[in-house]
């Protein structure tokens, strides 16, 4: 894999990602939305998401223009119908994102909040479902990345399956490094965004969705462009868009997904974020940093450190620093104060790590802060 980025910074960001050379090599052509090239591009990358959670006989991929966040409110939209009722969990920024989507939509509701350091359990879900019999679906955040943590997504679909609810997943960022079998679960719809785990430009989001659920979806979405239904129609007829498709997106998203598959799938592709996840958390808390979560609940996605307490910190320098030596972390979005994340997707490697460890702790030797009682300087 060709992952040359020497003429510009590493982003240590859960999205969007450093891309290879060669998936931004294809977007410099240009082609009409109906051309050859781009339809069968387009067809590859719907064959391969359904493959990839073991779907071909049962379930469908469906593309829409515009973030992660577009294909969570297309599905909440599609699938929940107008007398249907959600209920929603969130530990993080991206549920409490799912709860603003659904109440704009005017979508009746419910939700319920845990610890963002703790996984919530298989009987919080229960009670709240046998408490108020008028939920339909239930929808949950897989990899909640202002934090890092994992939620039980298998076992929060074995109850869904149990009491009779749909399942929507929030997979924006655990799509293509986590296996969610769909014969194994079962769930409605799994969204996710071509900018994270599959390393594809931002851009395009996919909704992964059960046909049987699509079909009794007609006529629930009250917007025109994220109707995922009258999309799927109008894609298994013509196999276009409906609208002006990203062209350019599509050709790399098609790029993409064959390093996806050259890597190894999603087994190639965890394990390489792993190492990195290790190599990051191991070499942080050798300098003295804490994490916010337990390894044991925590994703290869991003990792979440808590904040230096001397006062000659400061994140804004820390940004800087890492910036000026080649390095781009996330500001905000945080679920927990005091805090910062460093993710590892993209075509990040652990040798990549650890040069960002080292960029990092002469980061903070230049900004003279002690971690732990000791001078955080590089050896």
């Amino acid at each position: 894999m060709d992952v040359s980025h020497a003429d510009e910074p590493l982003l240590l960001t859960p999205g969007p990602v450093t891309l290879s050379a060669r998936v931004k090599q294809v977007m410099l052509h240009d082609y009409a939305s109906g051309d050859e090239r781009v339809l069968a591009e387009l067809a590859f990358c719907r064959r391969y998401l359904v493959g990839l959670c073991n779907g071909e006989r049962s379930h469908t991929a469906v593309p829409i223009v515009g973030s992660g966040t577009s294909g969570v409110e297309a599905a909440i939209g599609t699938f929940v119908p107008r007398n249907g009722k959600l209920l929603i969990h969130t530990n993080g920024i991206y549920g409490d994102r799912i709860v603003e989507v659904a109440r704009r939509l005017g979508m009746p509701q419910a939700s319920f909040r845990t610890a963002p350091f703790t996984p919530p359990t298989v009987a919080e879900f229960e009670d709240r479902l046998k408490a108020d019999p008028a939920i339909t679906h239930v929808m949950v955040v897989h990899c909640e990345t202002s934090t890092g943590i994992l939620n039980p997504i298998e076992a929060i679909a074995d109850l869904c399956k149990r009491m009779g609810k749909g399942l929507l997943i929030d997979a924006v960022a655990s799509f293509g490094a986590f296996m969610l079998d769909a014969r194994a679960l079962v769930f409605d719809a799994a969204v996710t965004s071509a900018n994270k785990g599959l390393q594809a430009p931002p851009g395009l989001a996919w909704i992964v969705a059960k046909r049987s659920a699509l079909e009794e979806a007609k006529g629930n979405a009250q917007s025109l462009t994220l109707d995922l239904w009258d999309q799927h129609q109008h894609m298994e007829r013509t196999g276009m868009f409906r609208f002006t498709p990203a062209t350019h997106l599509i050709l790399a998203m098609g790029e993409a997904l064959r390093e996806h598959q050259e890597e190894g799938g999603i087994e190639g592709r965890q394990a390489r974020y792993r190492a990195s996840w290790r190599r990051l958390v191991d070499g942080m808390r050798q300098m003295g940093f804490r994490t916010l979560l337990d390894d044991a609940d925590a994703s290869p996605i991003v990792a979440t450190f808590h904040e230096p307490e001397d006062p000659a910190y400061s994140f804004q320098a820390l940004y800087a620093g890492m910036k000026r030596r080649g390095f781009v972390i996330f500001p905000g979005r945080l679920a927990a104060a005091n805090t910062f994340r460093i993710a590892c997707i993209g075509t990040v490697t652990p040798e990549d790590i650890g040069r960002a460890l080292d960029a990092l702790a002469d980061t903070l030797d230049e900004m003279g802060v002690r971690i732990a009682g000791r001078a955080v300087a590089a050896d």
